[in-house]
């Protein structure tokens, strides 16, 4: 191997089976760290905390934090010739819908910086970005259940989709990526990526040129599926109540824990 390795970066899109992918990733970590070092959400929580502050604020001195909590993350990783494989949609910043944020407008500024430090930290010109992408229509539908879930929207089915649905065309912000990134990032459709025989995970790594065979790896079925068609009505009148707000996401705890969301199982 090279004494310094790609780049390999997943930041998103949300709902466009990172979750799946990351299960996958986690469940086979001793094989994917035989030729990469694994950095995800529980790895890089401070930095993804800042991508999301930048996503509602644009603060730009929000990025310069960033630098500080890259460093410290990545301060350690031996130069043994391994790859550096990321993934987490959270350094796309918020998904859009959540208070403030509109689209993804801020995620080709994130990335940016982010693939410049990166670069600079590893000492390589090899930074490869893949962002899963997903049919505009049942993207948005799944981010709409999502809000009704993780926060206290308002808002009914056709209002948001009235309010959010440029947010569900990512042509401009892939176009805006490929303008700031030395190389273009490559797409990888959910739909697509559902066909691989390890779904969705073994998809990225693929994308990213792995030689490996992944025969004999652990699959995993879908996961943090959002609510069904009886729950999220639920949580709509439920945001909608005048539950305070700690009764309010105990009760919505209490109908996910019920019906198994965010759940997993393995494949």
């Amino acid at each position: 191997m090279n004494d310094f390795r790609r780049v390999l970066i997943h930041p998103g899109f949300h709902k466009t089976g990172t979750s799946t992918t990351q299960h996958f990733l986690w469940r086979n970590k001793s094989r994917i760290e035989s030729r990469a070092h694994l950095f995800m959400l529980r790895h890089l929580k401070p930095v993804a905390s800042l991508a999301l502050r930048f996503s509602k604020t644009g603060n730009p001195l929000v990025l310069l934090d960033m630098s500080e909590a890259l460093d410290q993350i990545f301060a350690d990783v031996p130069e043994d010739g391994r790859d550096i494989l990321i993934s987490c949609e959270g350094l796309s910043g918020h998904l859009p819908g959540w208070p403030g944020v509109a689209d993804y407008s801020a995620a080709p500024v994130i990335l940016s910086y982010l693939v410049g430090f990166l670069s600079n930290r590893f000492a390589t010109d090899d930074v490869r970005v893949t962002l899963t992408t997903r049919d505009p229509v049942h993207w948005l539908w799944s981010a709409y259940r999502h809000h009704l879930r993780g926060h206290r929207m308002v808002l009914d089915w056709p209002a948001f989709q009235a309010q959010f649905s440029a947010a569900a065309d990512f042509a401009p912000i892939v176009a805006a990526m490929a303008s700031d990134l030395r190389r273009a990032p490559t797409l990888l459709p959910l739909e697509q990526a559902q066909t691989h025989p390890q779904g969705p995970g073994g998809a990225l790594l693929a994308s990213f040129d792995w030689p490996d065979p992944l025969d004999g790896w652990e699959t995993v079925a879908p996961g943090n599926l959002g609510p069904d068609d009886d729950l999220w009505p639920e949580f709509l009148r439920l945001n909608r109540s005048d539950l305070t707000d700690d009764a309010l996401k105990a009760e919505k705890d209490r109908l996910s824990k019920q019906a198994g969301l965010a759940g997993w199982t393995r494949g």
